[in-house]
């Protein structure tokens, strides 16, 4: 979704603290609202209230609805629409989530511009403390038929070992027990990655599939 076609919300939103959307949702929804009330228990008259706003008159392509044990989440493309359902039906909102500037509508909008560095929106730091994250590349993305999946294995190794030398504050999560050696992560501060910056780049590039560095937005204002 085009980042010309997504309108910013601010930090409040008709008198709603605005948390930031981690991304497009489904690849077309940049907004989003938690309502009250859940797969098991909820109100089933406002929810058919609910329904009717949503789909009265109006082309279902435009939104989507799914209930998770801890409340309803509507996704919505148009905002006209997420407008329309914060003002009719406030009682019923728990929490919602969208684009808070140009910047962010045009960072979720395209990720992935740069192929390893990335902003991530996030109410807080990883941990409450590390400002970045780098996810270690995992076999699974090979078949096991390519030899790249076997000559990942040293590198990765070697990397590891590499960041427990170091003296700096970090938090290592690795799934290496796993036979696919999946969802494998590094948290550390931004001053610490400076540091070890340039030996990624020259020895472990193959290693990191991407660093995320996160964008805290005051979602107390």
């Amino acid at each position: 979704m085009s980042s010309d076609k997504i309108i910013p919300l601010g930090f409040d939103h008709y008198g709603f603290k605005v948390y930031p959307s981690e991304k497009i949702y489904y690849g077309e929804f940049p907004y989003k609202i938690n309502f009250k009330g859940n797969i098991i228990h909820r109100d089933i008259k406002e929810h058919e209230k609910l329904d009717n706003l949503l789909y009265r008159g109006y082309d279902w392509s435009y939104s989507q609805s799914t209930y998770t044990n801890k409340h309803r989440v509507v996704y919505f493309q148009s905002i006209d629409k997420f407008n329309e359902i914060l003002q009719d039906m406030p009682h019923l909102v728990k929490k919602v989530f969208g684009p808070i500037d140009k910047a962010h509508a045009e960072y979720i909008s395209n990720p992935f511009a740069d192929n390893v560095f990335q902003h991530v929106y996030r109410e807080k730091y990883w941990y409450n403390k590390y400002d970045v994250k780098i996810d270690i590349r995992s076999r699974d993305i090979y078949s096991w038929s390519n030899s790249s999946s076997a000559d990942l294995e040293k590198p990765a190794n070697d990397f590891v070992d590499f960041i427990k030398q170091q003296s700096f504050d970090y938090v290592l999560y690795l799934d290496n027990d796993s036979k696919y050696w999946a969802n494998n992560y590094l948290y550390l501060k931004s001053d610490d990655l400076s540091e070890i910056q340039p030996w990624i780049s020259m020895l472990y590039s193959e290693v990191v599939e991407k660093i995320n560095s996160a964008v805290i937005y005051p979602t107390d204002k």
